[in-house]
């Protein structure tokens, strides 16, 4: 699959949007795919310990990325905290809500802004 950034209509060039979803359960200690679904598998590998999730963007973006969670579907009372954010790397926690209690196995949908470059136009 090309990493394309057409026809995506945004008012900066080079804006690429990607989508997938995490299901906690399935995350292991070691990096890898363990836990992603098809579109993930594509763009990282993921690995957790306890609460902390580390994902390791497989080809860096041009600049920190835009990365908004949403839990999945029956994944009520949680938070996620993104804890670092880089072009090729993305740490983040994930909380029970109501206690702020650190949850395990959080599942999650991703969405994902990045641009190929750290340039912008004014």
């Amino acid at each position: 699959m090309s990493r394309q950034t057409f026809p995506v209509f945004v008012d900066q060039p080079g804006c690429t949007q990607r989508n997938f979803s995490i299901v906690g359960a399935s995350v292991g200690a070691s990096a890898g795919t363990a836990g992603l679904d098809g579109r993930g598998q594509f763009l990282c590998t993921i690995s957790k310990l306890n609460n902390v999730v580390t994902v390791n963007w497989t080809a860096a973006f041009g600049d920190r990325p835009y990365v908004f969670f949403q839990p999945a579907a029956g994944q009520a009372d949680t938070l996620v905290e993104i804890v670092t954010s880089t072009a090729s790397t993305l740490v983040y926690q994930t909380f029970t809500a109501s206690t702020h209690v650190g949850l395990n196995d959080a599942n999650l949908d991703v969405h994902v802004d990045s641009y190929n470059t750290d340039s912008f136009v004014s």
